[in-house]
């Protein structure tokens, strides 16, 4: 049936677009595609030549030419049903995809909304028929334990059965009944805290029912009673069929009564039977009971005013298709002045016949492509175009896919520098081909580009002496650039600022200036000494200018000049490879005077002075200081023209510092040439030594009457100690000094000096003991002879302690330690 119809040639009506929810019910993800409707009809191409298809044939158009048949949910069902004409076949069918009927749609979603016709859907009912048996009981006992400390027992010899409309009767182990709306009663007690039976297990599966459900149709809570129904034949729709009826028997357990209690225990039960599943021998089984109007594998239509009827499959009607709305993407590449390439996403499903591009923009043009891709030719510079690709579907238009883009403006024409300045740059330009808005012109160090309305631009706040690349580009829609042109310009370099001269060599010539605002590749100068520069120019070389150099730092050093001279030095700074100059600037440059060599000549009081020198000079200005603590006490200021000069009133033992500087016309001193020399010192004044203590002794002294005023005057002081064999020596400035840690009662010489360089005067001399420390040394002597009574002898004993004197004099010198030896009797 399917291939009757020929996709392509259904009349469609679009019902509307879908996609999460706004009554109220849940919203779908953000991701959910969006899902449109379609009412179609096959026309009269179907195999019948009526208008309507079978739900085989409209389903498979569904799948070829959408996506699949509509499904219905609480959320598109309002979409759908407003603008029904007549009854449509939905994508719902009994035993599809799945053995629960009613449980899936066409495209596998489950059944979630239903809006059956009152009576409907028509199911087929399976009533069980059950029977009694004796049957073996069940090999494997049912073992229950009780939750409860209550018992119930189970006993089987009364009779209860359960009458369907077939007749069927079942025996529950108690008697029991529950009645049906019809002639069925079960008798069955069921304490709630034991398991079902596994009989009533069956019996409910084959009703397809729950315990609740079984309870309320049956009304458990009626006093139980026994019904038994006689046998009836069920005729079905399809074919006819007879089932007798099973007579209800009882079969004792082995056990007459069986209580169940908190302890687990066994009870035999029946081993049901299963003849309906497949196997023999059992106690249930079942027949259909079809109603008139069930049909067998039926398909659901939609009715015109919205509800829910099964119908014949093979039936002609309208049918519902649902497809998702289809979003692409065109990508635009190598887009130019005059073409472009259009690539774009495939369109859904394996039935695109073609693509149809459609070009809108100063002209249209159409392409039908079947491929994915597309190159636009012949278009206008600066223009823009709107693109639209639809994919066709079964001759049917999807949701195109849209994009608009503009061609590049062409470039501008003749592109020229008109004129620099130390900031700015003046260009100009002519018209291009095509369409534009403005004209950007971006510079090479900036992230802004400027717009110009005009062929003609200044741009300014450059940088001095900088080169930069200008683009101009014409430009469409704020945001397309035109082809670039491309002009490159140095600004000038900025003038030179605080250009000085060292003026402090006598033969060099030494320049330096500020850094200067923006950038140079090197400097222009001359050094003129009879003419000036200021004229002078990278490209120019007049004879005033033939001293010129060019370099590429600063500062200028130029040798070989002669001292004391005045030059004209000019500087100017280059860019653009040393071509373009900034402006001159002009100063007077010196070489300073030279140094003077300077030879000295002292005396005690007075200094001789003289030099030579080489140049040019105007005066000399010599000077003499004291030099003490670093201290710079001038005591005479002189100028001269001479070549000597003699200083008188000096004080002897000073260090004197003497400077000779030469001076030109205009004041420029020469380096100073500066040296030291010492007076000759005389002798200090007398000296006089003191014992302090035992180890201590202070000396004083004069200064010398030829140093009186002097800041400062150096002493060499010695002192030594005959008799120890020991001295030290120190320098001081001030005419007194105590020397500590010395021996007691021993005799210091001291001798005292003025010191003036490696010039030392004549000494004064001094000495001193120290305090001795008295103690007692006591010598016993022991007299032994072969004389008799000759020790005891005074005579002996006068001349043992003369001897001893002698020796201890000889050895200890009274003038340079302390002593003295006492005999003592001890007769």
């Amino acid at each position: 049936m399917a291939e009757a119809l020929s996709p392509c040639n259904c009349p469609e009506v679009v019902l509307g677009t879908h996609v999460g929810s706004a009554y109220g019910f849940p919203v779908e993800p953000l991701d959910a595609a969006e899902e449109q409707y379609f009412l179609l009809s096959s026309g009269t191409n179907n195999t019948n030549g009526t208008n309507g298809t079978t739900w085989d044939e409209a389903r498979f158009y569904c799948q070829v030419c959408y996506k699949e048949m509509a499904t219905i949910n609480s959320r598109n069902v309002h979409l759908i049903v407003q603008n029904l004409i007549s009854d449509y076949w939905i994508g719902l069918r009994e035993s599809f995809n799945g053995s629960i009927p009613w449980s899936r749609w066409s495209n596998g979603d489950p059944v979630t909304y239903q809006n059956w016709y009152p009576g409907h859907p028509v199911l087929k009912k399976i009533i069980p028929k059950c029977f009694s048996t004796t049957q073996t009981p069940l090999s494997t006992p049912m073992t229950t334990p009780m939750t409860s400390p209550e018992t119930t027992s189970m006993t089987s010899p009364e009779t209860t059965s359960m009458t369907s409309p077939e007749t069927t009767t079942v025996t529950s182990p108690k008697t029991s009944s529950m009645t049906s709306p019809g002639t069925s009663s079960v008798a069955s007690t069921i304490n709630k805290t034991v398991d079902y039976c596994p009989l009533l297990t069956e019996i409910l599966l084959c009703l397809n029912m729950t315990l609740g459900e079984l309870e309320v149709a049956y009304d458990v809570s009626s006093p139980p009673q026994s019904t038994s129904v006689k046998p009836q034949t069920v005729t079905s729709s399809d074919t006819p069929s007879t089932t007798p009826s099973s007579t209800p028997s009882t079969t004792p357990s082995t056990t007459p009564s069986t209580t169940y209690s908190t302890t687990p225990s066994t009870t035999p039960t029946f081993t049901p039977d299963t003849t309906a599943y497949g196997t023999t021998d059992s106690p249930c089984s079942t027949e259909p009971e079809v109603p008139d109007e069930y049909i067998e594998d039926a398909c659901v239509a939609l009715l015109s005013f919205g509800m829910w009827k099964e119908k014949q499959c093979y039936e002609l009607l309208p049918f519902i298709c649902y497809d998702e709305r289809f979003f692409g993407k065109i990508n635009i590449d190598n887009v130019t002045t005059h073409e472009s390439f259009l690539y774009w996403s495939a369109g859904p499903g394996e039935n695109i016949s073609h693509y149809r591009v459609e070009v809108t923009g100063d002209y249209n043009q159409t392409f039908n492509e079947t491929g994915l891709s597309k190159q636009i030719l012949n278009l206008t510079a600066g223009t823009q175009y709107n693109v639209q690709v639809f994919p066709v579907k079964c001759g049917r238009d999807l949701n195109p896919q849209n994009v608009s883009f503009y061609t590049w403006p062409s470039g501008v024409g003749d592109l020229k520098v008109v004129c620099v300045t130390n900031d700015s740059v003046k260009l100009n330009w002519t018209k291009p081909e095509g369409n534009r808005d403005f004209y950007s012109i971006q510079v090479s160090d900036k992230s802004e580009s400027q717009k110009f309305k005009t062929e003609e631009s200044v741009i300014k706040g450059l940088i001095p002496g900088n080169n930069y690349i200008f683009t101009v580009r014409a430009v469409v829609n704020n945001t397309t650039n035109g082809v670039p042109s491309n002009i490159s310009a140095y600004t000038m370099p900025s003038q030179v600022s605080g250009l000085k001269s060292a003026d402090n060599d006598s033969y060099v010539i030494t320049a330096s200036w500020d850094q200067i605002v923006g950038n140079t590749s090197g400097y222009l100068y001359c050094l003129n000494e009879t003419t000036q520069c200021i004229n002078c120019s990278v490209h120019h070389n007049s004879p005033d200018c033939t001293n010129c150099t060019i370099i590429t730092d600063k500062p200028i050093q130029v040798s070989g000049k002669i001292p004391g001279t005045r030059y004209y030095l000019c500087v100017a700074a280059l860019t653009d490879n040393n071509t373009l100059q900034g402006q001159m600037v002009q100063i007077n440059a010196y070489t300073c005077p030279s140094t003077v060599s300077i030879t000295l000549t002292p005396n005690s009081q007075t200094i001789s002075a003289s030099w030579t020198i080489e140049g040019n000079y105007k005066t000399f200005n010599v000077s003499i200081r004291e030099s003490a603590d670093n201290r710079t006490e001038s005591t005479k200021n002189e100028t001269t023209t001479e070549l000597h000069y003699s200083f008188t009133g000096l004080k002897a033992g000073v260090n004197y510092t003497i400077t000779v500087v030469t001076l030109l016309e205009n004041g420029l001193p020469s380096d100073p040439a500066i040296k030291s020399i010492y007076t000759i010192p005389t002798s200090p004044g007398p000296a006089t030594a003191i014992a302090l203590n035992s180890t201590a002794i202070n000396l004083t002294w004069e200064a010398p009457k030829e140093s009186l005023g002097a800041s400062k005057i150096n002493y060499y002081v010695t002192y030594s100690s005959k008799y120890w064999n020991e001295g030290k020596n120190t320098t001081v400035e001030k005419e007194n000094i105590t020397f500590n840690n010395l021996r007691s009662g021993t005799r210091y010489n001291f001798n005292v000096y003025v010191v003036a360089g490696n010039l030392t005067s004549n000494p004064v001399y001094a000495s001193e003991m120290t305090v001795p420390e008295k103690k007692k040394l006591t010598f016993t002597m022991l007299c032994t002879t072969g004389t008799p009574l000759y020790c005891s002898n005074d005579m002996t004993q006068n001349a043992t302690i003369t001897e001893l004197m002698k020796y201890i004099d000889k050895n200890f010198n009274r003038s340079d330690i302390h002593w003295i030896l006492k005999s003592i009797n001890r007769k």
